[in-house]
């Protein structure tokens, strides 16, 4: 991936990280605003994460029926 998109490979490992966690996050039901002061990143950044686990993720998207 580093390669490919010339970022470092800490970036990489970093842009994985965030996205796991805000990943967690969106499974526990976590506001986005809330998410971007959790994790320090931006409120596109943040967008881009959910517009993702939404179209890949699903089943990390909490039902809202479940409450």
């Amino acid at each position: 991936i580093a390669r490919k998109t010339n970022h470092s490979q800490q970036a990489v490992d970093r842009y994985i990280k965030d996205y796991e966690r805000v990943k967690f996050l969106v499974r526990r039901g976590i506001e986005p605003a809330r998410i971007q002061h959790m994790t320090g990143r931006s409120q596109t950044v943040i967008e881009q994460y959910i517009e993702i686990i939404e179209h890949y993720h699903l089943e990390h998207v909490k039902d809202e029926k479940e409450g």
